[in-house]
C-alpha cells in the first residue's frame, strides 16, 4: 500500500472513533437496566459497517488512485450510518434526557446513561466531520 496522505490519515481517524462511538453506543445500552437502548444491534451494526467502509475508503485509493468512485462511495456510507447511529440513539434517548434536566434531576443511573451516550455521539459527529474534510484531501501520496 502507498503511504498514507492527510486525507488518509484522517479517514484512519474516523474510522476509530466510529469504532468507539459504536463501542460507547453498545455499553450505553447496558449501563442500566432501566434505560436499554433499543434495537441496539441495529443502530451498533450500522456504525460498525460505517467503519468497514471507512477501511475501504483507506484501501481503495492505493489501489485506484486519489478521488476514485468506491473510495468516494464508501465515505459518503459511512457518513450516511454514521449520522443514522447517531440519530437512532438520540431519538431513542430524549425521554430520558428531557426527564433529566427538568423533574428527574437525581437519577443517578439516567446520568450515567446520558454520560456514555453522549461521549458516543461526539465520537461519531466528530468522526463524520473527518471523513467530510478528508473526502477533500488526498488519500495517498502521489508518486512522482
Amino acid at each position: 500500500m502507498k503511504k498514507l496522505s492527510t486525507g488518509g490519515y484522517l479517514t484512519a481517524v474516523a474510522a476509530v472513533l466510529g469504532l468507539a462511538g459504536a463501542i460507547l453506543t453498545l455499553v450505553s445500552g447496558m449501563v442500566s437496566a432501566d434505560n436499554p437502548l433499543a434495537n441496539a444491534a441495529m443502530i451498533v451494526g450500522a456504525a460498525f459497517v460505517g467503519v468497514v467502509l471507512c477501511a475501504l475508503a483507506l484501501f481503495a485509493p492505493g489501489r485506484f488512485g486519489n478521488f476514485d468512485l468506491l473510495g468516494s462511495a464508501a465515505i459518503l456510507g459511512a457518513i450516511a450510518l454514521y449520522i443514522y447511529s447517531f440519530g437512532a440513539a438520540v431519538s431513542q434517548r430524549v425521554m430520558l434526557i428531557a426527564g433529566l434536566f427538568s423533574f428527574n434531576a437525581g437519577n443517578t443511573a439516567g446520568w450515567n446513561v446520558f454520560y456514555v451516550s453522549v461521549a458516543a455521539w461526539v465520537c461519531l459527529i466528530l468522526g463524520c466531520l473527518l471523513l467530510v474534510v478528508g473526502a477533500f484531501l488526498r488519500t495517498v501520496k502521489q508518486e512522482g
